[in-house]
This record gives C-alpha cells, sequence and structure tokens, in this order.
C-alpha cells in the first residue's frame, strides 16, 4: 500500500506541470497572435513612407526633389508635431492641417490641385477651400500654410515671427480672432470673405477662426 501510494503521487506530481505546461505555451500562443494581429493592423492603417515617395513622383517631382520635399516636412514635424499625412502635409492635433510647398513653388496647395500664381484680386487662394480659415508663414499667402476647417477644431498655433498673410474663407460674415501669449486678444477680423496679405505674426499666438 505504501509502495502503490508512492507512485500514485509521483504520477500526480509529473502531470501537473505538464498541464500547466500546456496552458502556459497556449496563452502564450494567443497573446502574440493578438500582438501578431494588432501590428498588421497598426501597419496596414498606418501611412507609410513609399506611398508619399509615390506621392511626390506623381505630382512631377524628382527622386532629388522628393527628398528635399520630404527634409521639409520633417523638419516640421519636429517642430509642430502631428502626423504626415500625404507627401507635403502633416495633419496637427485637434483637426488642423499643414501643407509644405513643393520644391520650385512659393506656395503650398494640395498636390492634386495645379500652380496658382498671386492675381492681385480679393479672392481666396486656391488652396484655402471653402468654410476655412488659412494662415501663411510668408507674405502673399506663401510659404508653410495651417488650415482650420471647423470652428470646433483646436485653434491654430502660429508660432511664426515676421511678416505672412492669411486668408478667412469661412462661411459669409465670419469673424477670425488673433490672441498673443498671454491670452488678450489682439485683433479680429474683418467678415468673411476677408484677408491680408501683409501683416505681422509676432505678435501672434494663436488664431481661433470662429
Amino acid at each position: 500500500m505504501r509502495a502503490l501510494l508512492t507512485r500514485t503521487r509521483t504520477r500526480a506530481h509529473t502531470r501537473v506541470p505538464r498541464r500547466a505546461a500546456v496552458l502556459v505555451a497556449s496563452v502564450v500562443l494567443a497573446g502574440t497572435a493578438a500582438a501578431v494581429g494588432q501590428a498588421s493592423a497598426d501597419t496596414s492603417t498606418a501611412p507609410r513612407t513609399g506611398d508619399f515617395a509615390a506621392q511626390a513622383r506623381a505630382a512631377g517631382l524628382s527622386p532629388a526633389q522628393a527628398r528635399v520635399l520630404q527634409d521639409s516636412v520633417d523638419a516640421q514635424l519636429a517642430l509642430e508635431g502631428g502626423t504626415q499625412t500625404a507627401a507635403n502635409e502633416i495633419t496637427l492635433p485637434g483637426g488642423v492641417d499643414l501643407l509644405v510647398p513643393l520644391p520650385g513653388e512659393t506656395r503650398a496647395r494640395d498636390l492634386d490641385a495645379p500652380a496658382t500664381r498671386n492675381t492681385g484680386t480679393l479672392a481666396p487662394p486656391a488652396d484655402c477651400g471653402s468654410y476655412t480659415f488659412c494662415a501663411y508663414s510668408g507674405e502673399g499667402f506663401t510659404g508653410v500654410v495651417k488650415r482650420q476647417k471647423r470652428c470646433g477644431d483646436t485653434p491654430l498655433s502660429i508660432g511664426w515671427s515676421g511678416n505672412g498673410s492669411w486668408s478667412n474663407n469661412q462661411s459669409s460674415g465670419t469673424r477670425a480672432r488673433m490672441y498673443g501669449s498671454g491670452g488678450n486678444l489682439i485683433y479680429t477680423t474683418p467678415g468673411a470673405y476677408s484677408e491680408d496679405r501683409s501683416g505681422s505674426w509676432t505678435p501672434v499666438f494663436k488664431v481661433d477662426a470662429c
């Protein structure tokens, strides 16, 4: 009886680790599969650098120009944060987007839009669509542009000094407000459509489109 009890206990002790090992292995495999699945999902939805290079080629840029453009976008990402969503576009926190001019052009534009010139007439630039407030780092709607398309979006953080420009192409009569770093109201624009092709951004900390 004592020998049988010893053998029974020995068998019991040898079976438990096997079951535990199977259970642990199953958990590890399940966790690994979930992690791989999540990584695959993230990879499938995230923009890829190759896509941006293809966009640049489709826009007529040479490989050297595409590299120059990507360097400009990388510099803005380091400065502003956000996520690159096109070869020359960054989506900033809060729904605001930012466009970088293509190499050889002074005005930023959506890649599927033709290059434009300053006509001198009172009209919104092509990159500033309806119901949008656009702030430009350069005069005459040139340089980097930040666009606020909805009133609920985070106000535009300017961060520029010197002269730039803006286009208020929101719904008719809507006024944008510009604030200093202390939250003080500096300027209220005339109702849309309105614009300023040369004005100082130095005292402006942020702009609330509406």
